[in-house]
């Protein structure tokens, strides 16, 4: 309530503010995740008439904010690329990443910005200025806005600078570089490094943790709750909240699920994707409310059966779930997050839930049949969790998966970017 009444007195002093002012708000509500609409319409407005003046903390701010926000404005963008080209050798390392990512998480391209970042990001480099964040966030923008050249260029610096500044102490800076070079299959400098050690540091522990958590309770010698406590407690140490677009599928091979190459698509992913566009409508910003899940099953048991043609599932709460059930699949997220909400576990909780009233609660152990699940972005190690507890209660029952890469496809689809102009016009100062 507080913001929202400071956010209406803003909107009517907005032209008065100067542009240190302007960016500090954009940042400030960014920061707090609150998309207050016609105050940030207004600062846009004062930040393309006053752009000249701001300084390059200042444009960085901004253009930060309003990708935060996920606010897409093209005319906002297109100044803003002029003037951080213009300026661009006067950024500080945090300011080139946070230009370049913000542009990359709306969706905007423009040749002579690109190439202006990355030859101040190399320059950054050489200096020894760059750290495994910015390093990350600059490998993220050219990978997701599809530049492969300057990605390229810019990886034969960066992985080796990441690998002497220790970058490993930061699991997302990580993951999100490993599974960019090995998606790309680089052979640049330390590539090889790069992966043994997320392998080593990440993907190993937590793998074995899962392992654990699916193997199925007649086989197992420790309880349900130790081994997702001992599982809680391996991504809490590690810090890793997912294993990235590439290396989840390796994840999900290695699990024993059944899950294509990546390459050659089965017919039913082809409809799911096709139901998830029609539910998402357009590309979104990957988030939990932006990921859907399309689930589909034949289950067996005693001579009957139990059917779901494909459905898509988004986040929410499991609607008439019994509490018993809900402890059968605990999110596990190494931010202390509640995930309770996520897709993947919505679906299954609905599943088990429905195999309990239709067969009884005895049911479930000796259930047969199979699930396919597929979610528009790549599962977290939260959602892997879950299908591990799935595997782990109803180990006869197959399970089918597949994903997305939300940042680069809407549920299958490329996801569109925009060109902006490298011509200057006054049209935007005016």
């Amino acid at each position: 309530m507080m913001m929202t009444a400071i956010g209406k007195k803003l909107v009517t002093m907005v032209k008065d503010l100067i542009p240190q002012d302007l960016a500090n708000t954009a940042w400030a509500f960014a920061t707090l995740s609150l998309p207050d609409s016609d105050l940030m319409d207004q600062i846009l407005l004062e930040v393309i008439a006053k752009v000249s003046d701001f300084s390059t903390q200042n444009l960085a701010n901004t253009a930060w904010a309003y990708a935060k926000l996920g606010l897409w404005n093209e005319r906002l963008m297109q100044t803003l690329s002029h003037a951080i080209v213009r300026k661009v050798q006067d950024f500080d390392g945090q300011g080139v990443a946070n230009v370049a990512w913000a542009y990359a998480v709306l969706g905007f391209r423009s040749k002579r910005l690109s190439e202006a970042l990355l030859a101040a990001a190399l320059d950054k480099i050489e200096a020894q200025e760059f750290g495994a964040q910015e390093l990350a966030n600059l490998a993220f923008a050219f990978d997701v806005t599809g530049d492969e050249d300057s990605l390229r260029s810019f990886l034969e610096a960066a992985v080796p600078r990441f690998l002497s500044v220790e970058g490993f102490s930061d699991a997302a800076a990580s993951t999100e570089l490993a599974n960019i070079v090995a998606r790309h299959r680089l052979q640049s400098r330390g590539a090889e490094q790069l992966d043994a050690e997320f392998r080593q540091r990440f993907f190993g522990p937590v793998l074995r943790a899962l392992q654990k958590c699916a193997m199925p309770l007649e086989e197992a010698d420790e309880e349900s709750d130790k081994v997702v406590e001992e599982l809680a407690d391996e991504v809490t140490t590690v810090g890793l909240t997912n294993f990235g677009f590439v290396y989840a599928r390796q994840a999900m091979q290695e699990l024993g699920f059944r899950i294509c190459d990546g390459s050659q698509r089965p017919e039913w992913v082809m409809e799911a994707r096709a139901l998830a566009r029609t539910h998402l409508e357009e590309w979104r910003i990957p988030g939990t409310e932006n990921i859907v899940a399309v689930i589909s099953y034949e289950l067996h048991y005693g001579g009957d059966v139990l059917r779901r043609e494909p459905t898509v599932v988004a986040s929410g709460w499991a609607e008439g779930v019994h509490d018993e059930v809900k402890a059968m699949l605990r999110p596990v997220d190494a931010r202390g997050w509640s995930c309770e909400s996520y897709s993947e576990r919505v679906a299954l909780l609905e599943l088990l839930e429905a195999a309990r009233c239709k067969f009884g609660d005895e049911s479930v152990p000796e259930l047969t049949g199979w699930v396919r699940m597929y979610h528009s972005h790549h599962t977290s190690v939260t959602g892997l969790g879950i299908f591990c507890q799935f595997r782990r209660h109803v180990p006869k029952v197959s399970l089918d998966l597949d994903f997305d890469g939300g940042w680069y496809t809407w549920a299958g689809n490329p996801r569109p970017l925009t060109m902006l102009s490298d011509e200057e016009s006054l049209y935007y100062y005016s």
